[in-house]
């Protein structure tokens, strides 16, 4: 987390206080409860959303009609950009996956923002790229390891953004359907991995949820350092 209280890697997290504040005063507030979509793969991009808490996640649906979770957005992040940038529709539909507190800023206002502040629009280029660099991941993970070890990586990611917690330990509230979709899996293959050997003793499953156990012996099996927020 920044000084600001705003994750590091978030669109918020990369502004000083003075370009967040214009920023921020140039959307609405709205509040949106959980399984909505504040918007739909197609629709022209109106308006750019700026996350305030809670968070989203982003789908899209292929030719094919299958339906890809391309990621989570959390606290602090920006949505709906590229197609503002663009002046295209939306690639993707954009659906809350907890109470969420949105500011809402309309197209013209936030591209004049980033001319204006050149701040906010290396903000947004970082933010774009950290995005493609976890895209990237997910990919390579995907040829090169098998579910569990694939899943213990995404599930760290996912804690190391957001700040649940049960009983002390790194909650991951999102279901195993879900965390399927994240990773390219089957929903079968992550159940049977999340019970298995290598991942029992590291992990509790409850409804809609994962709760992170033993975070170090997680990140052994994932072959990655565990995420500066969960080293605590």
């Amino acid at each position: 987390m920044t000084g600001s209280g705003w994750h590091d890697h978030s669109f918020l997290g990369r502004l000083s206080p003075p370009a967040r504040d214009n920023v921020l005063r140039l959307g609405r507030p709205r509040t949106v409860g959980p399984d909505k979509p504040i918007m739909r793969q197609g629709e022209p991009g109106a308006a750019v959303y700026v996350l305030l808490d809670g968070r989203v996640g982003v789908e899209r649906l292929v030719e094919n009609g299958a339906l890809s979770l391309l990621g989570i957005r959390h606290a602090g992040d920006l949505v709906g950009e590229m197609a503002v940038i663009n002046d295209d529709v939306r690639t993707a539909t954009v659906t809350t996956l907890d109470r969420c507190i949105l500011s809402v800023i309309p197209a013209q206002p936030f591209m004049a923002c980033l001319t204006r502040y050149p701040e906010a629009m290396l903000a947004l280029s970082r933010m774009t790229g950290d995005r493609l660099t976890q895209a990237n991941i997910y990919r390579a993970d995907a040829a090169g390891y098998e579910v569990d070890v694939r899943l213990a990586r995404a599930l760290l990611y996912q804690a190391g953004r957001s700040p649940g917690r049960e009983a002390g330990h790194p909650t991951v509230k999102l279901r195993q359907k879900q965390l399927a979709m994240l990773i390219g899996a089957q929903e079968g293959t992550v159940q049977k991995a999340l019970r298995g050997p290598s991942m029992r003793d590291l992990v509790a499953c409850g409804r809609g949820r994962v709760v992170l156990l033993d975070v170090p012996a997680l990140a052994r099996l994932a072959e990655m350092e565990p995420p500066p927020e969960l080293r605590r």
